[in-house]
């Protein structure tokens, strides 16, 4: 059996004259989100930062763990 354990989106944005990134984490999100929707939460924070900041990415992790029923046992 599978169950989702975990959701996490993490949006970065790159700060000037910087090679480090700020990294925002959002856990429990809903499972399968649009694209579309995790790309417009990406802008809106990135909408909310200083203005030398830019989106660089938004990272989706889906985290599930995979159980064997009792019935399924042999032995």
């Amino acid at each position: 059996m599978k169950n989702l354990e975990k959701t996490k989106l993490s949006v970065e944005l790159s700060q000037p004259d910087d090679d480090k990134t700020i990294k925002q984490n959002f856990n429990d999100v809903v499972s399968e989100p649009a694209e579309a929707a995790v790309l417009a939460l990406g802008e809106t924070i990135a909408s909310l930062a200083p203005e030398e900041n830019e989106l660089v990415l938004v990272t989706e992790t889906v985290e599930y763990s995979h159980v064997q029923e009792a019935e399924e046992i042999t032995e």
